[in-house]
């Protein structure tokens, strides 16, 4: 199958224009430097019991147009591939079939996502998706899953107990990275990558068995490892064949310097494991039970897939699997290689940077929850503001989030008796004790909240503290009852301001419609005048996110300050002219929408930018798209510096420094070992049909370099040079 990005740039331009015109079936083939059209339909084969694709010959695409054939040619019969694909996200678990071989969506469906057990909500949108189709599960050929459970886990502290072994490390002060046992034993290697001391097989041995008491996983961490990973695979080998725990290894979650953080990662990654492997187990059982026998493939934050196995034993590489993948959907659904790629959710709104069809990603890995992680993610700016983000109000401004609610739409289809008394007392905000919550971890302060609340409905603040005896306090009392999911909170929200403006059909709009009615009467405006007002701060707020993420992007750290931001917001405002200037930004990239409420909260976010904006078709589950149309990546970069006595220093993670005398040999000898590290890289993940770029940057020095080489002029100015390195590989595939 010829991949759409070999189709010279014509052809990808009257595709377009075909699907615009709602003719969505052609299939284009390319033989040598000529293009050949095909009218695709499918028709069920009861012989082989499979559904099938049948091409027929329509013509010769030329640049003047579809040239019709003289004679009738053969119809192509091939049999039909379809991908599933599901992402959790924080309010929805959306799920699609997809036609792989030209990324049409078949049938899509949500779920509630189901927090207390998200195996729930995925069965859900499963069996949904499913039904609302007549493909047979056997014709399911990939799977792909995006998951906030590992992000999730984290933020919530959950996770099991791990045992920690540090190689060749004498910290002078006591250090600990969340570790419930640890132990040092000698080795390590020198910044060369040569060993420092050799391991003592007795010491080790005993090492392992101390620390694998009570624990659910181990972790290892060597003295740079990342120059040379020998150590760390020996104590590896060793703890598996004693213990039989899962154990991880440093170096196999980054090739960053830093024994402390790398260690920090291996304990993250095995805390995580036994919370995520019971998910993925059950997420096995949920395919099986459905028919569904293709291979399952699992979202990574920078942008690639793992197999569920490798999943399983490497959870920490799922944080912010779901943003990764909503960047990749972004791609599919758009058609472009370089844009911004703004996702908005329930609870968040997500940017990133495309670059040749690609991500930027966070070498130096993703901050998450009080830990410092080195595993490689998307480089992800997010804003605590979604369709269901909290509107309040704090010192005469509107305030987005953080706190995810109820829609007023929502909530009062259910209890539309508080209609009214938002009308006459304009409070908006109401709490409900939830059914069958866990009662089992309260303090005194809570029980007594709870114990006010039971079999009263619906309750202001105000009528919360009257019942909570003895209480007067209590804003930490209900934020804290709520972030444990023993009450619900309802208010204002972006959904409701969409329900209110006519742009979406969902719960009683007389809710949605009240709050808007207390919003005006705290500002003495009219419903619509409140409501367009609302609006505008919310199309503000991305706006001035985008900008944000994009000047972090070119500006060194410490540009934020209050200027800056009043700056910016001024110019992601609509009022932004003054009579002597205007401050206009342009951004030289397209905006791509993705999520439900994005065209929303993004309606005029082209004339605020000065870029083009698009929200394709399918917007609302690109996170699902990008979760199963995805590739197989690996990346890694290696540096390339100056030495005093005159050389080139390349350094190769896992393979310590080797020096030349010429900066083409060094930076021909990164590419060969970076290209063949990620290609056995790839391979192992089930990647086929292996493709690899490099790209080399080169940073000059200010004031010139170090030394006095003849190479060339250039060569004298050279602070360093980075050689980076992708391979992709097509996922795995049902035979």
């Amino acid at each position: 199958m010829v991949k759409r990005e070999d189709y010279d740039q014509w052809v990808i331009d009257w595709i377009a224009s075909e699907k615009k015109a709602g003719r969505k079936c052609f299939d284009v083939r390319k033989t040598g430097n000529s293009y050949y059209v095909y009218y695709q339909t499918t028709r069920y084969n009861p012989e082989l019991k499979k559904r099938e694709k049948v091409s027929s010959y329509i013509g010769k695409l030329t640049q003047d147009g579809l040239m019709e054939p003289q004679s009738k040619e053969s119809d192509i019969v091939e049999p039909a591939r379809y991908g599933l694909g599901v992402d959790t996200g924080g309010t929805f678990t959306d799920a699609v079939i997809v036609d792989l071989d030209d990324m049409t969506v078949i049938a899509k469906k949500k779920s509630p996502t189901t927090h207390h057990d998200l195996s729930i909500g995925l069965y859900n949108s499963v069996d949904a998706v499913l039904s609302a189709t007549d493909i047979d599960p056997s014709e399911i050929v990939s799977v792909g899953i995006s998951t906030t459970l590992a992000t999730n886990s984290v933020l919530e502290g959950r996770g099991g107990n791990v045992g920690l072994i540090l190689i060749g490390w004498d910290p002078i002060e006591p250090v600990h990275f969340g570790e419930s046992r640890q132990a040092f034993v000698k080795g390590g290697y020198d910044v060369r990558g040569r060993a420092k001391a050799s391991m003592s097989l007795e010491e080790v041995k005993t090492a392992i068995m101390d620390i694998s008491k009570d624990v659910d996983a181990i972790a290892i961490s060597g003295l740079f490892a990342n120059l040379n990973a020998s150590q760390e695979r020996k104590v590896k080998e060793l703890a598996i064949e004693l213990t039989g725990l899962p154990t991880i290894a440093g170096h196999e979650l980054s090739s960053e310097l830093g024994i402390g953080l790398r260690a920090e990662t291996a304990v993250l990654n095995g805390k995580l494991i036994p919370v995520v492997s019971a998910f993925f187990d059950d997420v096995v059982r949920t395919f099986k039970e459905k028919g569904i026998t293709a291979p399952i493939m699992v979202y990574k934050g920078d942008g690639s897939v793992m197999t569920i196995e490798q999943a399983k034993m490497y959870p920490v590489q799922t944080i912010l699997s779901g943003p990764a993948a909503s960047s990749m959907g972004g791609k599919i659904i758009s058609g472009y290689e370089d844009f911004v790629m703004v996702d908005i959710g329930g609870t968040s709104t997500d940017i990133a940077v495309m670059e040749e069809g690609y991500p930027q990603i966070q070498f130096m890995g993703a901050e998450i929850g009080g830990w410092r992680t080195r595993v490689k993610a998307v480089d992800m700016y997010t804003i605590a503001m979604g369709g269901d983000s909290r509107i309040s109000i704090v010192d005469n401004r509107f305030v987005f989030g953080p706190r995810k609610v109820i829609p007023l739409c929502t909530f009062t289809e259910r209890h539309p008796e508080i209609v009214d008394t938002i009308m006459h007392t304009d409070v908006y905000d109401y709490y409900i004790l939830r059914e069958g919550a866990d009662l089992s971890d309260l303090n005194e302060r809570e029980t007594i909240v709870v114990d006010g609340m039971r079999g009263k409905g619906p309750m202001s603040r105000m009528d919360v503290m009257n019942s909570a005896d003895g209480l007067w306090d209590i804003d930490d009392d209900l934020n804290g009852l709520v972030s444990k999911r023993i009450i619900e909170m309802s208010s204002l929200t972006p959904t409701d301001l969409m329900v209110y403006m006519g742009d979406l059909n969902a719960g009683d709009p007389d809710g949605s419609r009240a709050g808007v009615h207390a919003v005006g009467e705290k500002f003495g405006m009219t419903e619509k005048q409140a409501a367009t007002l609302i609006t505008e701060e919310i199309r503000t707020s991305v706006a001035q996110a985008i900008l944000t993420k994009l000047v972090d992007d070119t500006m060194e750290d410490g540009w934020k300050n209050r200027e800056t931001t009043m700056f910016l917001r001024r110019m992601s405002s609509l009022k932004r002219d003054s009579d002597a200037f205007s401050m206009i930004p342009r951004i030289n990239v397209p905006i791509v929408g993705i999520g439900a409420p994005s065209k929303f909260m993004m309606y005029d976010i082209g004339q605020r930018l000065g870029t083009p904006a698009e929200f394709p078709d399918n917007n609302d589950v690109g996170n699902a798209i990008g979760a199963v149309c995805s590739k197989v990546v690996e990346s890694l970069s290696a540096t390339i510096t100056p030495t005093h006595d005159f050389r080139y220093k390349l350094e190769v993670p896992y393979l310590g420094p080797s020096y030349y005398s010429q900066v083409n040999s060094a930076i021909s000898a990164a590419k060969s070992s970076l290209k063949s590290f990620l290609v056995k890289e790839v391979e192992m993940k089930g990647g086929t049909d292996i493709r690899t770029t490099t790209k080399v940057r080169t940073v000059m020095a200010v004031e010139g370099g170090i030394g006095d080489w003849e190479e060339t002029g250039v060569a004298r100015n050279i602070n360093y040079i980075e050689v980076i390195c992708r391979a992709v590989g097509d996922p795995p595939e049902a035979r």
